[in-house]
């Protein structure tokens, strides 16, 4: 059995069951630890903005993650933006129920959608960086702050919490860096993000 979760502050949508949904609604945050601890799998829907960048939002449902992991659950993270829209277009008032149901239903099909939630270390590594840095799909280095592009959600998780401003599409960023730390296979993609005279190093 498995749980999918539309994660809210103040209520969740949930919906249980297997292949298919056994039981679906809406709780109050405060009554979901009960419930979540039948479930050794969460399937928790991550809200990104239309662009497809982090919101605030999404380092909230991501924090939720950490702390599920943390009391032993496997938790799976699904880009659930359409959720909501498609619950208004179809005129329902609870669209955290529906949430929950489509963000199953989705990861039922093919749970390759999802991303699989880790708890991440940075790096200890003594390097010297000139200017304005960013990480390219690699964890941070400690002391060494910068901006960072990922679309590992756990990755993402990490860069946030060391104060790191983290994109994820990379169509967004209107702006060259100094230095980009990645690693070696990405070298051509890191490099549109480099200044001419710009240092790549590869970790």
């Amino acid at each position: 059995m498995i749980i999918a979760i539309d994660y809210g502050e103040s209520k969740c949508g949930f919906a249980i069951g297997e292949k298919f949904i056994a039981k679906s609604g809406t709780v109050k945050r405060n009554e979901l630890d009960k419930i979540l601890k039948e479930f050794k799998k969460v399937i928790l829907g991550i809200p990104l903005s239309m662009s497809g960048n982090y919101s605030n939002q999404s380092f909230k449902v991501l924090k939720f993650a950490e702390k599920l992991v943390r009391k032993g659950h496997e938790v799976f993270l699904y880009d659930e933006r359409l959720t909501t829209k498609m619950a208004s277009s179809f005129g329902i008032k609870d669209d955290d129920a529906f949430s929950a149901r489509q963000i199953f239903l989705d990861y039922a099909s093919n749970p390759s959608i999802s991303q699989k939630f880790e708890i991440l270390k940075g790096i200890e590594k003594d390097i010297k960086v000139i200017g304005e840095v960013l990480y390219f799909e690699t964890l941070p280095i400690k002391n060494i702050k910068g901006d960072s592009l990922t679309k590992n959600y756990s990755l993402a998780y990490l860069h946030n919490r060391k104060g790191n401003f983290v994109f994820r599409n990379a169509a967004t960023i209107d702006k060259k860096y100094d230095t980009v730390i990645t690693k070696e296979k990405l070298k051509n993609e890191a490099e549109n993000f480099l200044k001419d005279s710009g240092d790549l190093i590869y970790i």
